[in-house]
Formats: C-alpha cells, sequence, structure tokens
C-alpha cells in the first residue's frame, strides 16, 4: 500500500482493508494496484472535472512537454490561460499564478493587508483556505462562544498571528458586521462563496459586499472549488457578488497543480516589479508559478467546458443523484439530508437545517462515515463524510449505480444500527 509517510501525506487514508494505492484512471474509472475498480467520485477532490486522463488534457500536456516544462519565463500557456480566466471570471482585470489554492489565499491576504494598510482579517467558522498560519482558525472547531477570535489548530502558529483573524459564524450577516465594528475594520473578509457545501443564505454575500464597501476592506471570495465548476464564472457570477479578488484553483489546472489570485488591477498592480506605490509593494513570487505545464492543462480544460456545456451536466447529474438519495432516505425512514450545490453535493445524516459550521456539527458524523466506507466497500470511491464531486466523465448510468450501493450503504447503516437515535 505504500511507505507509511506517502500515506499519511498524500490522499485519503482509508481504514484496514478498504486502504488502496491508486495505479491509473480513466474516465470516471479509478484503477488501484489491488486489481480492484472503483467509480469515482472524489475525482482528485476537485480538480478533475474532465474526469480522469482526458484526451484534450493528455495531448495539451504531451504537446507541451516536448516543447520544454519549465522557463521561469513568461510563456504562451501561462497567456492563453490568463487571457482565457480574464473571459470567464466576471472581476479577473489582472491574473497572478501560484502553485496551489492555500497559496494564493495567503497572498490574498498579505496583498489585502498592504492595500488598505490595516492588519486584521475576518474569516468564517468551518472554512478551510488552506494550510498557512492565518488559514488554521476555526476550521475544524468553532471559536469559543461569543469571542471573535479561535486558537490556531495547528501547532506552529505564533500567537500573533492569531491574534490578527477574526472569525464568525457562515450566514450570520448581522455577526460579521458586529466583529467588524468592535474589533475591525478589518483588511479583508475571506469567503467561500458555498462554504465547503454549505449554501449562502440569500442576502449573505452582498451584505458581505456592503460591508467591505462600508468599512473600505476588500472581499477576497476563495473559489478554488466553485471556480469553473459552479459556473464557468464562478460563484460570483452565479449569485451576482463581485468581490474584490478571486482565489482560483482545483479545476483551473484540470488535474495539475496550480492557482490564481484575480481582481481589481488597482489591488493586484501592488504585485509589478515597479508598482505605482513602492511603499506598498507585495512580493509575490513561485519558482513554478505560470507553469506552463499546469497551464496547457488548465487551459485545455477550461475549452472543453465551454464546449461541453460542462458546467450544465454537472449541475444535472448532480441533480439526479440528490432526487434518488431523499427518495432513498424517505423510502428507508432515515433521516437524510443533501447539502451543497448539484456539482459537488454532500449527504448528511440528521434533521438539523444546515447552515454553517455549527449546525452542520450537529449532523451525525459517525453515521456519514459508516455510510461512506460502505459505499467504498462496494467499489464506489468517495470521501466519507465529504463532498463527491461530479465530473463530465459521468454519465446518468453513473448515477444510477451510486445510487444502487447508496441505498444499500443506507440500509446497512440503519440496520446495524450506527445512526444516532
Amino acid at each position: 500500500m505504500g511507505s507509511p509517510l506517502m500515506r499519511t501525506s498524500l490522499g485519503l487514508r482509508l481504514p484496514g482493508e478498504l486502504d488502496f494505492t491508486a495505479a491509473r484512471g480513466q474516465g470516471p474509472y479509478l484503477y488501484a494496484t489491488n486489481g480492484k475498480t472503483y467509480l469515482d467520485f472524489v475525482m482528485g477532490y476537485g480538480p478533475l472535472v474532465l474526469g480522469h486522463a482526458h484526451p484534450a488534457v493528455v495531448e495539451a500536456i504531451t504537446t507541451q512537454a516536448a516543447k520544454g516544462a519549465h522557463f521561469y519565463a513568461p510563456n504562451e500557456p501561462a497567456g492563453a490561460l490568463a487571457e482565457k480566466i480574464a473571459e470567464l471570471v466576471p472581476t479577473a482585470e489582472r491574473v497572478q499564478f501560484a502553485g496551489s489554492g492555500a497559496e494564493a489565499t495567503f497572498y490574498a491576504l498579505r496583498l489585502a493587508r498592504a492595500f488598505t494598510g490595516r492588519e486584521r482579517i475576518l474569516k468564517f467558522e468551518g472554512a478551510y483556505h488552506g494550510h498557512h498560519d492565518y488559514a488554521l482558525h476555526a476550521y475544524r472547531r468553532p471559536a469559543p462562544s461569543g469571542s471573535p477570535f479561535a486558537p490556531a489548530e495547528s501547532a506552529g502558529v505564533p500567537e500573533a498571528i492569531s491574534e490578527t483573524v477574526l472569525v464568525a459564524p457562515f450566514n450570520a450577516l448581522e455577526s460579521a458586521r458586529r466583529t467588524v465594528e468592535q474589533h475591525g475594520p478589518v483588511a479583508a473578509i475571506l469567503v467561500e462563496p458555498v462554504q465547503r457545501a454549505i449554501l449562502p443564505a440569500p442576502g449573505f454575500l452582498a451584505g458581505l459586499r456592503q460591508l467591505c464597501d462600508e468599512t473600505g476592506s476588500l472581499l477576497v471570495f476563495d473559489e478554488v472549488v466553485t471556480g469553473f465548476r459552479l459556473d464557468l464564472g464562478g460563484a460570483q457570477q452565479k449569485f451576482g457578488v463581485l468581490p474584490d479578488l478571486t482565489v482560483l484553483g482545483k479545476a483551473l489546472g484540470g488535474g495539475l497543480p496550480i492557482a490564481a489570485l484575480t481582481g481589481r488591477n488597482q489591488i493586484l498592480e501592488l504585485t509589478s516589479a515597479v508598482p505605482s506605490d513602492p511603499d506598498r509593494a507585495v512580493h509575490l513570487s513561485g519558482t513554478l508559478n505560470g507553469n506552463p505545464l499546469s497551464c496547457a492543462a488548465g487551459l485545455a480544460t477550461l475549452q472543453e467546458m465551454e464546449r461541453q456545456e460542462g458546467c450544465a451536466k454537472l449541475e444535472a447529474l448532480g441533480n439526479e443523484l440528490i432526487s434518488g438519495l431523499i427518495a432513498i432516505g424517505d423510502q428507508l425512514s432515515i433521516p437524510l439530508q443533501v447539502i451543497g450545490p448539484p456539482s459537488f453535493p454532500e449527504m448528511v445524516f440528521g434533521a438539523v437545517q444546515v447552515v454553517d459550521q455549527r449546525t452542520y456539527l450537529e449532523c451525525d458524523r459517525k453515521a456519514a462515515v459508516a455510510f461512506g466506507l460502505e459505499l467504498i466497500r462496494q467499489g464506489v470511491y468517495v470521501r466519507p463524510a465529504g463532498k463527491w464531486f461530479m465530473s463530465v466523465a459521468h454519465e446518468r448510468r453513473h448515477i444510477d449505480q451510486l445510487l444502487e450501493a447508496a441505498a444499500t450503504a443506507a440500509r446497512t447503516v440503519r440496520d446495524t444500527g450506527v445512526l444516532e437515535a
């Protein structure tokens, strides 16, 4: 199954007999070294929006590899991908590439602090913005009751950084406003427009936009998951709320590592070699930023999503899945609900209405994990108690296969007494 080091640092760790090492992928299928084949709804946890080894992506990578894998110079695929992002994403006046979504959110916060001259930022309980020090607050556990501050959820994070991170519950606009009024103004409000798989309440994102306008803060959308999946223009296009800065990733690279920081030229201009205000110059650099292989794969992915009307297909498939899952819950008298948008839904157990991290944690996670593990036993690869990612490689027959396995798994969870009373 690979070395212990590899198994704890890469991918999803599964228990005992379910653990496997991936050998290859093709379309909607993942093939393991132990000879097993899985219908894949993890899809690299989001990047493989076209499925595994899509011919257009493979051709783009191999063609570019023959020309050169890296130049440390402006290159054609990077320029073409930047132009495509600017064409699709409403607020992308300028594009800066990075190596990962975590890197790009880190740069977004640095840029916001430089632009506003403020240190503190506001994020939301349950949001995951990567592995950097500013992000690792209140992403697994809510802040102490009534406090806008949360301890870092990793050793090694300086306390001084924790003092610059304010937190509020997702979908609680008035709480965010009170926090900013009492402890701000902040450099940025950083938000996942769809937080993990929790949809924004009506008016929440628009309210954050207004709050930023009133206080001179920057609104930063982390669209690593929603970008080119919820809509080709992202959540900002879908919900009609325009941020100042946007972070893109996952689907952007079609399976190769890349991210982008985009937004208003007035802000991103501070990353220029010769910015208009040298005192606010922002360092943003990386040896592999704008790597031509990743950019070629990303451009092929976006072009193919346009050609196939991919986002509409993901939504249609997801709606079929959601309807089927709800029917299973009704048939088995199980308190089952599906949260999130159709292109990356999540199934949870429990009757509580999920609107933020605290209500999400009230759901029956033990049952959700058991359900997911049972699906894997049946040859359907999912992340237990996590999002399921649609791809354009999936077809209705694959949804039917997943629903058949889901009915068996849900019955097993019910009959083995795993469900909370």
